[in-house]
């Protein structure tokens, strides 16, 4: 039997002090479904002295039978010695810093040292820094195994798997939620999303996810706070939004912060268009697509994600859809203003809002040419092409259309790409000869800066 350790006593944050050890023959993970990567980072930091375990979504996923998408580690290690146990490592973050282990084609494994929860730090403060309101802006107080399963957000990510004896550390009675397929938070709700905000778009991403039932006590509080979802920071909301686009259960996880109504904070002009519509409006059905397309292996950038997203709010859909060739300077201006006002809660790179706005100009204009059975002709040699291509494609698969001509252009697009690849290829092999020395900007050659009356600023004593 599993060894429990329960604990009548409970931290400043009202979480039970509950441990428990389950042993390899009681719980279903196999040390052979765990990536090598990940192992080798364990055991080098085992032999080395140190604790390790895998932590958070791995080792739920290996639970429920699923493969994990990324591996976590937590240790007593600190980023110094990370960098110095591993070269290939690279300590990143501001709030929390955690090493990212680098491995080939781009595979991170990440890894952070035990955390002390905000709540368990609150008495010295130290390494905890927080707003005026209440959120942890930056949290570097360290800790033990069991404080950093508690400082965790949910109890289903809060379970631990030592590599060393094959076993399941639950301190958070985690594995008891995952059997009664229960999303719920560790600590209290209300503390818990006053600390972080984001933690309510994660306990309904996860709900989403696994399809399980979200605790009273944690829905309630979601939907009593909603609005606090707004004090985070903007760019991380973005970033938050962008995985679920790339999920393949975005579809779930919008009707999920639509129902909680984090939908009217973030995307307060699609959500009152969903409000008027219903299950109608077709963002409904464009989303369903790009998962089925995701859960088949495609891959799409943030722009394309965020047009999919977006482009309902940018301008009437009928007027979209039936739009003459070319849009008007009018109807351009009115594009970017809808833009601005349609995402003014998330911080979106310029780069990628005036790729967002390319591929809403030309939309129209591929949808036009479709409609009429013309094709783009040089249009499809365009580097937009691409990006308007797939978001054509996932609105004409998601009315049931034939997607025989767009798959037609886009197999145009493919070789045109090839063609532009070779052609650099070419270019590249000429001007740098075989045997040559790789060749170098010449280095501009910094002026002095002269001082009052024509001396040089430095100061010579």
């Amino acid at each position: 039997m599993a060894s429990k350790k329960p604990d009548s006593k409970t931290g400043s944050a009202g979480t039970p002090h509950y441990e428990a050890v389950i042993p390899r023959a009681q719980h279903p993970i196999s040390r052979k479904e765990i990536d090598r990567d990940a192992m080798r980072v364990m055991k080098r930091l085992n032999q080395n002295g140190h604790e390790a375990y895998l932590v958070g979504g791995a080792v739920r996923d290996l639970y429920l039978g699923k493969a994990p998408k990324d591996y976590d580690i937590a240790t007593d290690a600190t980023p110094s010695r990370l960098r110095k146990l591993f070269r290939n490592c690279r300590i990143i973050g501001r709030r929390f810093k955690i090493g990212h282990i680098y491995f080939e084609a781009g595979k991170v494994i990440e890894v952070a040292t035990f955390r002390q929860s905000a709540a368990d730090a609150a008495s010295s403060s130290n390494g905890i820094v927080r707003s005026e309101s209440g959120i942890i802006l930056r949290d570097n107080a360290y800790g033990t195994p069991q404080e950093d399963a508690r400082r965790r957000d949910l109890t289903i990510n809060g379970l631990f798997y030592d590599l060393k004896t094959f076993a399941v550390l639950d301190y958070v009675d985690g594995v008891k939620d995952i059997k009664a397929r229960i999303v719920r938070m560790i600590s209290e709700p209300d503390l818990s999303f006053s600390e972080d905000p984001v933690r309510m778009l994660r306990a309904l991403r996860h709900s989403a996810r696994t399809g399980f039932r979200i605790e009273d006590e944690t829905m309630d509080s979601i939907i009593r706070n909603h609005a606090d979802i707004l004090q985070a920071n903007s760019s991380r909301l973005l970033e938050e939004i962008l995985k679920d686009l790339r999920s393949g259960a975005a579809a779930p996880f919008f009707k999920a912060i639509f129902g909680a109504h984090l939908l009217g904070d973030l995307l307060p002009v699609l959500s009152d268009q969903l409000s008027h519509s219903g299950s109608a409006h077709p963002f409904w059905r464009r989303i369903e697509t790009l998962d089925s397309r995701v859960i088949a292996g495609s891959e799409f950038s943030s722009s394309i994600s965020l047009s999919l997203l977006l482009y309902t709010t940018l301008f009437n859909e009928e007027e979209m859809w039936n739009a003459t060739r070319k849009l008007s300077p009018l109807a351009l201006k009115q594009i970017r203003g809808n833009f601005q006002k349609s995402t003014a809660a998330l911080q979106v790179s310029r780069r990628d809002t005036e790729r967002i706005l390319q591929i809403a100009r030309n939309l129209s204009t591929f949808n036009h040419l479709l409609r009429n059975d013309r094709a783009p002709g040089k249009k499809l040699n365009k580097n937009y092409s691409r990006d308007v291509l797939d978001c054509l494609e996932i609105e004409v698969e998601s009315t049931g259309e034939n997607l025989e001509i767009t798959k037609r252009w886009s197999d145009i697009v493919t070789e045109n790409e090839r063609k532009r690849s070779a052609k650099e290829r070419e270019k590249g092999e000429a001007e740098e000869p075989a045997g040559s020395e790789p060749s170098r900007r010449k280095r501009r050659r910094r002026r002095r800066r002269r001082g009052r009356g024509g001396k040089s600023g430095r100061n010579n004593g």
